[in-house]
């Protein structure tokens, strides 16, 4: 570990670049508040859809039932908490969110859908979350561990919030595994996806 990593100024991971810990959490702030209103159509856009696939098999391996609490870190609109809620009959979806302005999105949509109950919209850093020990049954968290600053931290508040027995679900991209694929993945990944980000920006 070089004398960086440990002094006062380490760096973290911030897309495909390194940025000071400081750093990072603003960055995924403005990132997200220039796309709250669209973001769901960017996930459409990136994904060609299939996100929503991947958000709903990752509810069906959560098995969510009847007065469970879930909470759904970096829930941002709400996506994974609304595919549970159905099946969390007298429970609790809480979306935890360190962005406002996504947070609103998903609540006025939520609205406009007609699902005023059962769901909690709340702003909340994932490396300190605002609950007591053993809150929840189920933790999940889509494509936002990547955007946390401090990864250990966040994974010991989800152990932390989570009751014995509880259940934790990670959606997360990783690199292709199969190195055939590793070409077409760097060009969607370096190419493809910031040129659909900054239009839909």
């Amino acid at each position: 570990m070089s004398e960086r990593d440990t002094s006062d100024n380490r760096e973290t991971d911030f897309g495909f670049r390194r940025v000071p810990e400081a750093e990072k959490a603003p960055l995924v702030r403005a990132v997200f508040n220039s796309v709250a209103e669209r973001y769901d159509l960017m996930n459409d856009l990136m994904s060609a859809g299939i996100h929503r696939w991947w958000k709903s098999e990752m509810v069906h391996w959560l098995s969510p039932r009847p007065r469970q609490r879930l909470i759904d870190v970096a829930g941002g609109t709400g996506d994974v908490a609304r595919r549970a809620l159905p099946r969390l009959t007298d429970g609790l979806a809480v979306v935890c969110d360190a962005n406002p302005q996504m947070l609103e999105a998903g609540r006025a949509r939520a609205i406009d859908d007609g699902i005023l109950g059962g769901i909690e919209w709340l702003w909340g850093d994932a490396e300190a979350l605002p609950f007591a020990d053993r809150s929840f049954d189920l933790y999940t968290i889509a494509f936002g561990l990547r955007n946390v600053t401090q990864i250990d931290r966040a994974l010991a508040e989800a152990r932390r919030v989570l009751k014995p027995g509880g259940r934790f679900l990670c959606l997360e991209f990783t690199p292709a595994v199969a190195p055939l694929l590793q070409p077409l993945y760097d060009l969607y990944s370096f190419h493809l996806l910031p040129l659909i980000g900054e239009i839909v920006t």
